[in-house]
């Protein structure tokens, strides 16, 4: 009987990291240089160069440490704005599974972002409190 329970708890426990780990997502940093409200898109700059990101409809949009008492606030996308520095969650364009074999060759090892360096953002949070100057 102990080995029973033994074995179904390693079986849940199996089955809850397994669906943890096929959320395959991407975080990106930087500041945004360009937003194009046609297209929904807004195009960040970084060290690494610049990376058009892609922002749906269900895209969490939040600002950090922003309300009266230091709670967050949630935005839209006309709060993204030239200048401001984000911390995007983001997913490759089209979805991307990491266990499929035929994807092996959409990340690039150097940078870990898609080849195709289309990105889709899951999440964007910029922070208003501190600041630099």
């Amino acid at each position: 009987m102990k080995t029973l329970k033994l074995f179904g708890i390693l079986a849940m426990s199996l089955a809850f990291a397994t669906s943890a780990m096929a959320d395959w997502d991407f975080d990106v940093s930087g500041q945004i240089s360009a937003v194009d409200p046609a297209k929904k898109t807004i195009t960040i700059s970084g060290p690494g160069g610049q990376l058009t990101v892609t922002v749906l409809p269900y895209t969490e949009i939040k600002g950090d440490d922003c309300g009266p008492f230091g709670q967050d606030i949630y935005g839209t996308f006309r709060d993204l704005t030239v200048g401001k520095f984000v911390q995007i969650e983001a997913i490759p364009y089209g979805g991307y599974n990491a266990f499929n074999n035929s994807n092996a060759n959409a990340i690039n090892p150097q940078t870990g972002l898609p080849q195709n360096m289309q990105l889709t953002a899951k999440e964007i949070e910029w922070k208003c409190y501190p600041r630099a100057y």
